[in-house]
Order: structure tokens, then C-alpha cells, then sequence
């Protein structure tokens, strides 16, 4: 029979000192993770999504507004209109405008979008600690309840694009693709630590715009010596060798002047919107070769807009019209002069910012319909961005959004 094992005073005092760095290390984990300082107020029941609309109602007016200095277009996503600011994420009632949940950090917000993927909608909040915007939170969109998170090395400022499969988190050093979980399936640039060296076929270039589409990512990027800006297209996941794969990549512009910004992206090619030496759209292959050039209006300094898929259209704002692009052939089907900004499609018809309010046109064409006149009490000028829920309009402009519900 064993003797059981007789234990010293010391060995006492070994597992009392254990147990206390345990729990001092437990503590000291939590103190500084994401959950620590975080605010989640999710709803209690799933928002409702509204219809869609079955016509374009024949005025608005404003409903309510709000300030979101994190969104750079406006986000209406799964029954809610989502605005990010400061450190707080609300999503609101589309009708009054009241917070139906929250999710607030205290650290400050880079950006907030809306995603629809698998089968589900998202709030996508990314965040601002020392290794930039890096702390990312996917929010259910009709309740706010924490859907998965992720953290790695980012830029200060980051550019996000999405299809129905990956987002793509683009900063000046370094691009990031995750998948619906926030897993991430690529990364390309700056690497802190490669887990598989050479794997990067350039280093030290600048990422100037990025867009992602049917499992392909491009990017223009400026390298080093090079005369001029590079357009390089990837795959969004790995090859089976764990390596990038790098289906084209060559220098697109004789110069370094303002640089082309990516419109639009599918298996087949890729789409951009270049200023200089004229305005035009540039439609290059999968193999990074030119395929079609459209003149179109446009402003030769460049501007900052960004594609807008909406219906069965891609539009694209050049700063003096708006450019309807068909996602499929990735050329453009008309332009629209003298707008403000990007549209969406809403009971079949297109609609555009406009100086005097919202313009109606025809999908097919873009022949006008009817001029809509909405007052925008603040607005100094600059792009105006849309959104719809129903039958009601989400406009942007700087940090202000604002809701426009059918007149009665």
C-alpha cells in the first residue's frame, strides 16, 4: 500500500506564489483586452428589414440626422442605419432614429462599414490603438450582439472594400483580406513577422486604392524607383503552397501624378478611374493588360470617391458626373453630368445627388425622370453619398447623415 505524499511548508508556499501570478497574469489579460472599457448594449429583439420600396416616392423630407465622422458612406444594414462616432457604433431605428443598440470602446474609431455575407449583415468597427487600426469588431446589424473579432498590425488609416466573400482592409504599407469570420486569408505589403519568408513578391511600396471582386483583389501601389503607378491583381486566399497568388502586375501610367483609383473588380479584370492626362475609365484584363479606354467627365485633380454597387449597377463619382458601370463587362453604360456624388437603385430607377436635391433616372439609359427637391440644412458643398432602406434615403456628406423618409 503507498504512503500518500506528505507535503512540506515549502511546497505550500510554492503553490500559494503559483496561483496568485495565475491570477495577477488573468487580471492583468483582461485589464488590457478588448473586453475591458467596452460598453455593448445589443437589442434585445432583431430589427425588422423593411420592404423594398415599390416606387420612388414622389418628395421627401427629412426624418432625423445624426453625426457618424467614422462612416465614409452611409451604412443601412440589416433593418438599422449605423453611425460611428468618437468611440461609439449605434445602430438607429431608420424611421425616428432612435438607438436601437450600441457598442462603444474607449479607444477612437478609424471607420465603420456595412457588410452583407453569408447570409447574414454586419457592422464592421475597426478601431485606433499604438499599432494602428487594428482592433476589429463584427456586429450583428439587427442587434449589435458581438459577432467575432480580430486583432494584427495595421496602418493609421485603412480603406475598406468588400465583396459578398472577403472585406479588404487597405492601408498605405500594408493590405489585409478576411473572410466572414474575420479570419484572415492574405496579407501583402509591410509583414512584421513572415511566417513564410519570401513569400512577398515586392517590399516598400505605397498602396494608393484597392477594391476586391469574385475572389480577386487589385491594387495600385507606387514602388520605390518606378516611373510610374503599378496595378497588381491577387488572389484573395493563398495558393497550396501557402504563397500569394500574383495573377498580373505591371506599370500602368507613364508617371507618378495623381494616381488611378480602382472602380470596380471581377475574375475578368479590372476597372479604374484615371484624372490625368484626361478623365477617363481604363478597363484592364485578368492578365493586366488594356482592354478598353472611355472618355468620361471629369475632375483632372483627382477626387475621393469611392464605388458604390447598388442593384445590378457599380456607380462611380468623377467629380464632375456620376458613371454607371455594368459588373459583369466592368465598362461603363452611361454618365449622368453635374451630380454630387455616387447613387443607388430604388424601385427600378436610379437615383443621384443633385445640387437642388435628388434626380430619378432611368436604369437602362439614364435619361432623366424627375428632379426631387430636398433641403440639406449645412451642407457646404463636396460629394454626397446614398444609401436605401425601404423606401426611405440615407444621404452623407462629411460627417453628417441624414434620413430622408417619403413626404406625406
Amino acid at each position: 500500500m503507498l504512503r500518500p505524499e506528505r507535503r512540506t511548508p515549502l511546497d505550500i508556499v510554492i503553490v500559494v506564489v503559483l496561483v496568485v501570478i495565475v491570477a495577477a497574469s488573468a487580471v492583468a489579460i483582461w485589464a488590457t483586452s478588448s473586453a475591458q472599457n467596452t460598453e455593448s448594449d445589443p437589442a434585445a429583439l432583431a430589427a425588422a428589414e423593411p420592404a423594398e420600396a415599390t416606387s420612388v416616392p414622389l418628395a421627401f423630407t427629412e426624418a432625423w440626422r445624426a453625426t457618424s465622422s467614422a462612416t465614409a458612406t452611409p451604412v443601412a444594414i440589416g433593418g438599422v442605419v449605423v453611425t460611428g462616432d468618437g468611440g461609439a457604433v449605434v445602430g438607429h431605428d431608420p424611421a425616428t432614429g432612435a438607438a436601437l443598440w450600441s457598442y462603444t470602446r474607449d479607444i477612437p474609431l478609424c471607420t465603420v462599414t456595412g457588410w452583407s455575407a453569408g447570409g447574414r449583415d454586419y457592422a464592421i468597427a475597426i478601431y485606433r490603438n499604438s499599432r494602428g487600426c487594428s482592433e476589429v469588431t463584427a456586429l450583428d446589424a439587427a442587434t449589435g450582439k458581438r459577432a467575432s473579432s480580430r486583432s494584427s498590425d495595421a496602418d493609421n488609416s485603412l480603406d475598406i472594400s468588400f465583396d459578398r466573400d472577403y472585406v479588404v482592409a487597405q492601408g498605405d504599407t500594408r493590405l489585409e483580406a478576411w473572410r466572414t469570420d474575420l479570419v484572415r486569408t492574405i496579407e501583402y505589403g509591410r509583414v512584421d513577422a513572415p511566417v513564410n519568408p519570401g513569400t512577398q513578391p515586392r517590399s516598400g511600396c505605397e498602396f494608393v486604392s484597392s477594391g476586391v471582386g469574385s475572389s480577386r483583389i487589385a491594387v495600385i501601389e507606387r514602388c520605390g524607383i518606378e516611373p510610374g503607378y503599378r496595378l497588381t491583381i491577387l488572389g484573395a486566399t493563398l495558393d497550396n503552397d501557402e504563397k500569394l497568388q500574383e495573377f498580373a502586375s505591371t506599370i500602368i501610367t507613364g508617371e507618378l501624378g495623381t494616381p488611378p483609383r480602382i472602380v470596380a473588380v471581377n475574375q475578368t479584370g479590372v476597372t479604374l478611374y484615371v484624372s490625368s492626362p484626361s478623365p477617363m475609365l481604363e478597363t484592364y484584363g485578368a492578365d493586366g493588360t488594356i482592354k478598353n479606354r472611355t472618355t468620361v467627365l471629369g475632375d483632372p485633380i483627382g477626387i475621393e470617391s469611392k464605388p458604390i454597387t447598388s442593384g445590378d449597377v457599380i456607380t462611380f463619382w468623377t467629380g464632375k458626373a456620376t458613371v454607371v458601370i455594368d459588373p459583369v463587362t466592368l465598362e461603363a453604360r452611361f454618365q449622368v453630368p453635374e451630380t454630387l456624388g455616387p447613387g443607388v437603385v430604388m424601385a427600378g430607377s436610379l437615383l443621384l445627388p443633385s445640387a437642388t436635391g435628388i434626380s430619378e433616372h432611368n436604369l437602362t439609359n439614364g435619361q432623366p425622370i424627375r428632379s426631387i427637391p430636398v433641403e440639406r440644412a449645412g451642407y457646404n458643398g463636396g460629394i454626397i453619398t446614398l444609401a436605401d432602406i425601404g423606401n426611405q434615403l440615407v444621404q452623407q456628406w462629411d460627417s453628417t447623415v441624414s434620413v430622408l423618409a417619403p413626404a406625406q
